[in-house]
């Protein structure tokens, strides 16, 4: 073995210099290729390596192809095709190189070809309740053919202002492709994008500043621009967003152009001094073009306690955002003593929960684990707030403290009374727990130890406590055992929900007896005396069997009148009508008097083996012969 490592060590050297040689002589052969004055020399130089060309790097021929060797080219790839070597990568790659530079030479015949024509791209728009969608083509006409991409390209957005530029070639011309639309309001900058889409474009998504429908894209209603189009197949797409909007009239950025301010709430221009006339917004905001004033929606929350100790909270306050946020800088938490008013501390300020910057869609507040409920604080509550004030009426929620229950169900009993395999039926008792506070019912469960639930389907049942008594549920008969399932488990439960700890019991699938006919529990041998009752149809005859091997758990012996023997199909469709039960302990022999009444169609005496589960499907069986029926003669 050490020889052979050596060996395998020293190959694996030679093959490191064989190929640190081999790139040294293709780099040397690149460079004297360079200093080749002419096509005769190159010929010498490469000769020696005609004969194997995948000894030769792609780049060689690509400099053979690129100083324009055309019948050193021309042989190589000749001799490429008896050696079966594939040439066609570098070949083109080479040719491609010197069409592009010859196809630059020709534009450069045009005087103006350095300059580049500055265009506006055509493109199509096309909008939802909260967003402007753009798709730009590099290209002056939506239909007409443009520049499959630009270089240096840049995109601005900014108040209402969209601005792209980006630098292609098309058709053997330069193009500065430049677009600027002033839009109808204004949009955050913050959480619009852009991005390359398919071959020739960008994509860009406007986010407005508030959710509506605009009338139009540019904010002045004259202005035209011819290569704009309506994007129809997104805005079908978008439209639902739309459904029952009413279209806007106008903005602070179409207020502004005619020197006034916007009332949202009249979706009206109002003069500088007639802030007083838009609702719940008094205070002129000249800069921003709008009426302005406290908040006038409010959010709303959710909040589902995540700890579960008594008296402490812990877990996210979900903020679902106000209809329109335009006008709301934070949304503010706080513990509340009912559902408008704070709950003031020691120094008279409202408890505050933690606070959330609209982001125009729904945010949250945390509230760490362990945080004690402040005594008398019964609701939390979220208001809506700017520099002028909070909205006077929040959002709110109830608190309620999550907390399992205490205590948990102190026992288990259940046995099955289904006698088939692979299903349970009977009534579950539950020991009730010592401490039933915060307590509201118990949930039974399969489990697959004697702490874990089955991984899927493990639910059974919730079971309502019982005031004075253990509670019981009764497992319909046929239920089938889940796959994986040994045990069950009772967990304490309420509407937060379970204790960690079960009762549990490992039950068993009781099956009846008999199961297969070499059980101990099977009856032994059954046999039937002579017939002494001459009249057909009529039997009196001793009926004896030998007891199972073991009549543990066994009740009694079924004897029945058989239209088959039991190896013909064991018990289905082979009972002809009942005999006798005879009890275990019992004689295993019995008299048929005169005169007993024999079922049509009788030709065995059946026994089978019965407990408390049902009765076994297996059975012995013994042939019986009517006396009073004369044989059947064969027809001649």
């Amino acid at each position: 073995r050490a020889a052979a490592s050596r060996l395998a060590a020293l190959c694996a050297v030679a093959a490191s210099l064989l190929l640190q040689a081999a790139v040294v002589e293709s780099s040397e052969l690149l460079q004297a290729l360079e200093a080749a004055a002419n096509e005769e020399a190159a010929v010498a130089l490469l000769e020696p390596h005609l004969e194997d060309l995948k000894t030769l790097e792609p780049e060689v021929l690509e400099q053979v192809v690129l100083r324009q060797w055309w019948g050193l080219a021309r042989e190589i790839v000749a001799k490429s095709h008896t050696q079966q070597v594939d040439l066609s990568f570098s070949v083109r790659k080479a040719v491609r190189t010197l069409k592009d530079e010859a196809e630059e030479l020709l534009r450069t015949l045009n005087p103006k070809y350095g300059l580049a024509q500055q265009v506006a791209p055509a493109f199509q728009w096309a909008q939802n309740d909260t967003a402007i969608f753009l798709t730009i083509k590099y290209t002056v006409r939506w239909n007409a053919p443009g520049a499959l991409e630009v270089t240096e390209p840049s995109v601005n957005m900014t108040l209402n202002m969209f601005n792209f530029s980006g630098l292609g070639k098309h058709s053997n011309n330069k193009y500065r492709y430049f677009l600027s639309l002033s839009l109808f309001d204004h949009i955050v900058s913050e959480s619009s994008q852009w991005s390359a889409a398919s071959v020739g474009r960008i994509s860009v998504t406007l986010r407005k500043r508030w959710p509506r429908k605009w009338p139009r894209l540019i904010a002045n209603k004259k202005t035209k621009i011819g290569n704009m189009h309506m994007w129809m197949e997104m805005q079908e797409k978008v439209d639902s967003a739309l459904s029952g909007m009413t279209t806007v009239s106008n903005s602070p950025v179409t207020c502004q152009m005619s020197e006034k301010l916007y009332c949202l709430a009249t979706d009206t221009c109002k003069q500088a001094d007639g802030c007083s006339q838009c609702p719940g917004k008094s205070v002129a905001k000249l800069d921003e073009g709008i009426c302005t004033g406290r908040p006038t929606e409010k959010a709303t929350l959710s909040f589902k306690d995540a700890d579960m100790d008594e008296g402490e909270l812990g877990g996210e306050v979900k903020i679902s955002k106000a209809r329109n946020e335009f006008d709301i800088d934070t949304y503010e938490v706080y513990f509340g003593k009912d559902d408008k008013t704070k709950l003031n501390g020691a120094d008279g300020a409202g408890m505050a929960v933690g606070s959330a910057a609209p982001t125009g869609s729904d945010c949250e507040v945390r509230i760490r684990m362990n945080t004690p409920v402040p005594e008398a604080a019964t609701h939390l509550l979220v208001f809506s707030k700017n520099e002028f004030g909070e909205f006077a009426t929040p959002g709110q929620a109830i608190i309620k403290d999550a907390v399992l229950p205490k205590g948990k169900p102190t026992s288990l009993k259940f046995e099955d009374e289904d006698g088939d395999k692979g299903e349970v039926s009977g009534t579950v008792h539950i020991g009730r727990a010592e401490d039933q506070h915060q307590l509201e019912e118990y949930t039974l469960h399969w489990g697959k130890s004697e702490r874990r639930k089955i991984n899927s389907g493990s639910f059974l049942r919730d079971v309502m406590k019982q005031a004075d008594k253990d509670p019981t549920h009764y497992i319909a008969t046929s239920t089938k055992i889940p796959d994986g399932a040994t045990h069950m488990l009772v967990f304490s439960k309420n509407e937060h929900g379970e204790h960690p700890t079960p009762a549990s019991l490992r039950f068993v699938d009781a099956t009846k007896p008999c199961a297969a006919l070499t059980d101990a529990d099977c009856p032994g041998q059954v046999s039937i005396s002579e017939d002494t009752d001459p009249e057909p149809g009529r039997a009196q005859a001793t009926i004896s069997f030998a007891p199972a091997r073991s009549e543990e758990g066994l009740s009694l012996y079924s004897v029945y009148w058989g239209r088959q023997g039991c190896s013909d199909g064991g018990q289905s469709g082979a009972k002809n009508g009942h005999i006798k039960d005879v009890q275990v302990g019992e004689k295993p022999s019995f008299e048929l008097p005169g005169d007993t009444a024999v079922p049509a169609g009788t030709t065995h005496i059946l026994v089978f083996s019965k407990s408390k589960r049902g009765e076994s499907d297996n059975c012995v069986s013994a042939d019986f012969k009517d006396s009073g029926v004369s044989p059947t003669k064969p027809e001649l």
